[in-house]
Formats: structure tokens, sequence, C-alpha cells
């Protein structure tokens, strides 16, 4: 996937949700799973719903790797 600058992502779902964010996942859905996505210069660890391969398009994805790419 590539955001708006042209920079390419790759995601893929991690076995389970690391350990630093299962507080803020026990406030989410209780099926939600964390993604790694990397770009080569950063990388982000977000929380999102089970199916998110398939559920989310292009403009959804870069939007939850901006609001966890911010996030503490």
């Amino acid at each position: 996937m590539s955001d708006s600058q042209g920079t390419t992502w790759i995601c893929l779902e991690l076995p389970e949700v690391p350990a630093d964010q299962v507080g803020a996942a026990s406030k989410m859905a209780p099926d939600t799973v964390a993604i790694e996505c990397n770009s080569g210069a950063h990388r982000v660890i977000a929380l999102v719903s089970p199916g998110w391969d398939d559920d989310m398009d292009d403009a959804k994805l870069n939007a939850v790797i901006r609001e966890f790419l911010v996030s503490p």
C-alpha cells in the first residue's frame, strides 16, 4: 500500500497484541488484533478489527497508520 507521499507500507498481522498495547486493546472490541506496518523508515503497530486486510481500502489503512504514527 502506498500513502499520499508515495511511501510504500507493508502491513502484516501480529500473532498477539504487544504487551504495551494490551490496555488500549481492552477498550476496543474483544477480537481486536495488532498489525505491524513498516515503510523502511517508520514502523507502526496499530490496533484494528479482524478482517482488516479485506475490509480496509488504502485510504482507511493510511488513516490508521497516521493515527498510530503520531500517538504515544
